[in-house]
């Protein structure tokens, strides 16, 4: 068998590792960008499979066109060149803007807050186990949400029950530890993976709702409404995701048509709150009117949107782009922070998410006036600029001990100052700059 792409196998589409859908098998081989075979036809993607790719070095990978519907969630690009008709007006669109003109945006919140059931432990480490279970738990639902976008992609019906039922087990995890669950999912999975970002989107801005004093229905369906509401992301071409350039007003276009995709895979997904539909459809609006589809601002744009705004936003600036780096977690804070000065982004939105998460956020890495260097473990109530942390590095620069009790600070109780946040080690992440303000949310 020969190792390079033969010529009938030439009909091949660039895609990342990440795209694979784990359990599906591939109908023709799949080679490196230059064309060696990787793998073989028939073979079932595993997720040892995907880690072994990984290791050979390469982020990008050569399927045949014929697997992209079988084995990712995304489709050949047949009609290169065309500009096919769109508009943002059709059925759906119009149904929904009669609700939102009508008024018909009111919260039912009646139940007990939720934030009273939440049990704030201190300085406390985290539960491993719980920890563990959390990471599982989360792979799997990483997986069984990306099958779920493949079906409503391709036209199959989905059932919404599964994201529902996430929405609830997430809930009751942030109950019992609610630093434990956003800092064990936030960023620690593949920038590439709709599935798995939806999944940041959705807890983070679960968290939120909590703070702002929700009931558990409407968590549940700001859960389940961040789990859905980008999926339309996946019709949008690749080549302008992966864009290190600035994109042209046309290209722009493009990008700003998702939602109204989200909407239309939506109806091939049974059991979803209504207003699943009104979030999906308003979440990239601006709390001042330069949003889109349809500019609204203020209280015409619903509560879930607002809040799946924010997370989104802040899910997406720390996460590395082709055009950028990933910033750093205190610097994401501070560029919602000036949003939210610009009206951007809902003021009180943002000012739940600084409680939830501190100035400096959970997992971030700041460096002590003592000269020693610590990782933000939790948020320490209302102390958003003195949070609960673990010492990471002593002031020789020395591994710290993670189980001397010493190491856990809780900053609101001693005369230790936070003097500088740092980039996460190993990575490249930046800082927020003037310069970098304007390209932030690109």
């Amino acid at each position: 068998m020969s190792n390079t792409m033969t010529a009938e196998e030439s009909n091949q589409t660039l895609i990342t590792i990440n795209d694979l859908i784990i359990g599906r098998t591939t109908s023709f081989p799949i080679y490196d960008p230059t064309g060696v075979l990787l793998l073989a036809q028939g073979s079932v993607i595993t997720s040892e499979i995907k880690k072994n790719l990984r290791s050979r070095g390469a982020s990008k990978i050569l399927i045949h066109d014929d697997d992209l519907s079988r084995i990712t969630a995304r489709k050949a690009n047949t009609n290169i060149g065309a500009t096919p008709a769109f508009s943002f007006d059709n059925e759906i669109t119009n149904r929904l803007d009669a609700v939102i003109d009508s008024g018909l945006l009111t919260v039912k919140n009646t139940g007990p807050a939720v934030k009273n059931d939440v049990v704030f432990l201190g300085r406390k480490a985290y539960d491993q186990e719980q920890r563990d279970k959390l990471v599982q738990q989360h792979e799997k639902n990483g997986e069984a949400l990306g099958d779920m976008i493949s079906e409503a992609l391709h036209g199959k019906n989905a059932d919404g029950s599964i994201v529902a039922a996430m929405a609830a087990n997430y809930l009751q995890e942030m109950c019992t530890d609610i630093d434990n669950t956003l800092s064990s999912t936030i960023n620690q999975f593949s920038s590439d993976d709709l599935a798995a970002r939806s999944l940041e989107v959705s807890l983070l801005a679960m968290a939120i709702g909590i703070e702002m004093d929700l009931d558990g229905d409407c968590i549940k369906e700001i859960g389940v409404s961040g789990l859905v509401h980008d999926w339309g992301m996946m019709k949008v071409p690749v080549d302008l995701l992966r864009a290190d350039r600035k994109l042209t007003d046309v290209e722009r276009l493009e990008i700003k048509k998702h939602p109204i995709h989200s909407l239309e895979m939506r109806q091939h997904v049974s059991s979803l709150p209504r207003v699943c539909s009104i979030v999906a459809y308003q979440v990239h609006e601006c709390y001042n009117g330069t949003g889109y589809p349809r500019g609204r601002n203020g209280n015409s744009i619903h509560i879930y949107a607002r809040i799946l705004k924010v997370a989104d936003a802040y899910c997406a600036l720390t996460m590395s782009r082709p055009f950028r780096p990933a910033f750093t977690r205190y610097s994401a804070m501070e560029c919602l922070i000036r949003q939210a000065k610009k009206r951007s982004v809902d003021p009180n939105v943002v000012r739940a998410l600084l409680k939830i998460i501190s100035l400096f956020p959970i997992g971030s890495y700041i460096a002590l006036s003592d000269g020693s260097v610590a990782k933000v473990l939790r948020r320490n109530k209302d102390h958003y600029t003195k949070p609960i942390v673990l010492r990471v590095l002593d002031q020789q620069g020395h591994d710290a001990d993670p189980d001397l009790d010493e190491n856990l600070i809780d900053l609101n109780d001693t005369d230790l100052t936070v003097i500088q946040a740092l980039p996460a080690p190993g990575t490249e992440e930046i800082m927020l700059t003037d310069d970098a303000l304007d390209s932030a949310f690109s």
